[in-house]
């Protein structure tokens, strides 16, 4: 009897302290299409753009798993995020006790003290060492949190230049993520879509701007708010899901128009919370206008649903 008791701890003991492989990867989008420089891509306001230069920090990675447990990466776990040179950026956040992941949350930009201490302290090979062109601003300013640059307006001759930065702008990101699994290892997908990234900012007169407010900080409030959600099948290539749903206003205090504006055969729009867990159901049944409200603070995932149930598209709305 005490072989098999001291077996049966050994078991337990296996168990609790399985750890497992754990990656963020993020898929770089225009929309539905991958990002690409030279593409071109529409923000909100209808302003055509393409991109010549598009790099963010992420850090303070934070996994959501087994009914809301919250699990903190290790600070050194930084990420420079070069969208151009890759259709996705994998980054190993190292090995934990985790099961069943629910949502991601992390930072954009660099946290203090880091922020404000010396680039050169770091490799050039290390996301934080000193880059070309530069990603830091200088000491009392800190890093370039995001630096997005292009061409917009008539003949796409007009250059903007975004690069948002400044402590009190180091905002935190939370998204829902689809996980799959890669060699054993846990691979939490989210979406960029950084045609959102530039929403409400005029891209038709050369807007420069660099700093901690008006455009630069706008580009970091989009990252927060509008960038991010969790990976959704692909529409066929010559329908443009940002022109069939716009949900609106976004933020509100609760309530929300939901528009179809084409032909779709949508189902069901489903609402996850942060932790992803479903709170509402709606059926569409053809409807091309539809209102929902959300009663709690926070932020949550708008899911479209196809005839099969599969994922077709979904939109990231925040209740103030």
């Amino acid at each position: 009897m005490k072989l098999i008791y001291t077996f049966l701890i050994s078991l337990l003991s296996i168990s609790v302290s399985a750890q497992t492989d754990v990656t963020l990867k993020i898929n770089h989008k225009f929309g539905i299409e991958d990002f690409a420089y030279g593409a071109i891509a529409t923000n909100n306001m209808g302003h055509a753009f393409k991109a010549t230069r598009l790099e963010y920090y992420v850090t303070q990675i934070t996994i959501i798993h087994d009914g809301g447990t919250e699990t903190s990466v290790p600070l050194d776990v930084v990420a420079l995020v070069q969208p151009g040179t890759e259709v996705s950026t994998e980054i190993d956040l190292g090995n934990y006790p985790v099961t069943t992941i629910e949502s991601v949350k992390f930072y954009i930009g660099v946290y203090e003290p880091i922020n404000n201490a010396d680039p050169t302290l770091f490799d050039v090979s290390h996301p934080l060492g000193p880059k070309s062109p530069s990603m830091h601003w200088g000491w009392a300013a800190g890093y370039r949190f995001i630096a997005y640059e292009g061409f917009g307006g008539a003949d796409f001759s007009q250059n903007f230049q975004l690069h948002g930065l400044g402590n009190e702008n180091y905002f935190e990101v939370s998204s829902a993520v689809m996980v799959e699994t890669v060699g054993g290892a846990l691979v939490m997908n989210v979406n960029g879509d950084y045609a959102a990234g530039l929403n409400d900012i005029d891209l038709t007169s050369g807007t420069i701007s660099h700093g901690t407010t008006g455009a630069a900080q706008k580009v970091l409030e989009n990252w927060r708010d509008l960038v991010f959600s969790v990976y959704t099948a692909n529409l066929p290539s010559n329908e443009s899901i940002n022109n069939v749903i716009s949900i609106y206003p976004n933020p509100s205090q609760g309530a929300f128009e939901i528009n179809l504006s084409a032909s779709t055969d949508l189902q069901n729009v489903v609402i996850f919370n942060e932790l992803g867990e479903q709170v509402q159901v709606i059926q569409i049944k053809g409807q091309s206008n539809l209102t929902i409200a959300i009663e709690n603070a926070g932020i949550y995932m708008v899911a479209f649903t196809g005839v099969n149930g599969e994922t077709v598209e979904t939109k990231r709305i925040i209740v103030q």
